[in-house]
């Protein structure tokens, strides 16, 4: 019965958000609430529940997160981002395209939470459409997926991060078996799907994405574009590895692993 409760209870959460569009927090608090209360648990049990729950996971998360969202900002206010992704267009050129986008979308997505990613590519996607007269779904979808794909399956991302802390699993393996999924999910989702969309090609409003766009001059190399935006992916994939070379109470044992062992 407590397994039908939580079902209908993840149901009713995909409902409040998908179909009602409330607020996601507030979503999962009322979901969080009506759970207890059908399990049998009193007002004073559920509060204390809550409380406990969104402490827990936020104090595993606060640090990950804080100098994820500060290294997103650097890559996105920076030019690195377009950057990445005019090198990846005139290396895949116009016939491989979409593949190049979705590389681009999956480096931008490593470091910027989806959101954030999104207001980010998308005056590049409508720059890409109009330049290369292919229609904007097959431009956008790629890209758009590589973000999505990367925010919801690696670190540091919240989901991904505060599942890995949940079961205590290491973060550097989280992330290098989400590569694993990742990578088929991008390419389905991705360049395969944006094939089926060139028959669509909406016009949407570009004054509604009135984000700046870099000159030539303005934009960081690429190597060190690259660098900022992977540092995520090098530190947690590495840096565990230098775990058994530095003993516990040695200065650089405290440095290298008080952001990636949560």
């Amino acid at each position: 019965m407590l397994l039908l409760y939580v079902l209908l209870g993840i149901l009713a959460l995909i409902i409040l958000v998908a179909y009602f569009h409330l607020d996601t927090f507030i979503s999962f608090v009322l979901v969080s609430i009506g759970l207890g209360l059908a399990c049998g648990m009193s007002v004073t049990s559920i509060s204390q529940s809550l409380e406990k729950g969104i402490g827990s996971t936020l104090g595993s998360l606060v640090i990950i997160i804080g100098f994820g969202s500060m290294l997103g900002k650097l890559v996105a206010d920076s030019g690195a981002a377009q950057r990445i992704t005019t090198t990846l267009m005139n290396i895949f050129g116009l016939k491989y395209l979409p593949w190049g986008l979705a590389l681009a979308g999956f480096i931008i997505g490593l470091p910027l939470f989806y959101n954030a990613g999104f207001v980010i590519v998308i005056p590049l996607i409508f720059t890409i459409a109009a330049s290369t007269k292919l229609p904007m779904l097959y431009v956008a979808v790629p890209m758009l997926s590589a973000l999505s794909v990367a925010h919801g399956y690696l670190p540091p991302h919240p989901s991904p991060t505060a599942i890995a802390a949940q079961f205590k699993a290491d973060v550097g393996q989280t992330l290098f078996y989400g590569l694993i999924v990742a990578i088929p999910a991008i390419i389905l989702a991705g360049p395969i799907f944006a094939k089926t969309l060139k028959k669509y090609d909406p016009k949407p409003d570009a004054s509604l994405f009135n984000t700046k766009h870099f000159s030539e001059s303005e934009m960081p190399g690429l190597g060190i574009s690259l660098f900022v935006a992977l540092l995520p992916l090098l530190l947690l994939t590495l840096m565990p590895w230098f775990k058994g070379y530095f003993a516990e109470d040695n200065i650089l044992y405290t440095v290298f692993f008080f952001f990636f062992d949560p």
